[in-house]
């Protein structure tokens, strides 16, 4: 990664995909990322601009560093390219199956046959990739492209963060309980140590902020 901000300017990607942790309607961005990100630029004296991803995986991958943080799941696959704050937020990740499946709960899922589609690079598909695998798993490149197969009738499971399936209609049924609790943090580019210890004395002080509104 070798951008740079220009000077004055902290710029915080956020994967539009996790609608657990942020909204955006018109310019106004809402949720506990945008929250934490505008109070990590208030500690550290610098302009806050956002900048919006369509999923993890792109934020990642991002090779010209358009960003200075990240809000990301917490992935032992990231830490060569990423170092984590601790986290700030638990995440559940869970199954969407059409109405008429039978299926009830994650375990049935997991112990059937059913195929199950998931997207490569989310944090929630390297657990999935482990347990299932093979012919069961249905691999897409994003999110967005996982969904769409499932709605054009492809696998009998959507796997996902239980916010983000809760948007896809009568149609489905997103299920009650989970098949990974996933952690977030905040990400920086290895190398940005000066910039984690801020972010980290900021946290402190939001996460029993949040512990006292809780």
């Amino acid at each position: 990664m070798t951008g740079a901000a220009p000077s004055g300017v902290l710029r915080a990607a956020l994967n539009l995909n996790n609608a657990a942790l942020v909204h955006k309607a018109g310019d106004s961005y809402t949720g506990l990322a945008p929250d934490l990100a505008r109070r990590i630029a208030d500690a550290t004296g610098r302009q806050l601009r956002f900048v919006d991803y369509s999923n993890a995986r792109a934020i990642v991958e991002d090779t010209a560093q358009a960003w200075d943080i990240a809000f990301l799941a917490i992935d032992p696959s990231r830490l060569d390219r990423l170092a984590f704050s601790k986290p700030y937020h638990r995440v559940e990740a869970t199954f969407l199956v059409r109405a008429d499946q039978l299926a009830s709960s994650c375990s049935e899922v997991l112990a059937g046959e059913d195929r199950i589609i998931s997207a490569k690079g989310a944090a929630y598909h390297s657990p999935l990739a482990v347990e299932v695998g093979g012919d069961r798993l249905i691999v897409a490149e994003s999110p967005a492209e996982a969904a769409e197969l499932f709605r054009q009738g492809h696998g009998d499971a959507l796997a996902g963060i239980r916010e983000t399936l809760g948007k896809a209609g009568q149609a489905n049924r997103v299920l009650p309980d989970v098949f990974a609790r996933i952690e977030q943090a905040v990400a920086v580019p290895i190398g940005a140590s000066d910039l984690m210890r801020q972010i980290e004395l900021c946290m402190q002080d939001f996460n029993a902020c949040n512990r006292r509104m809780a």
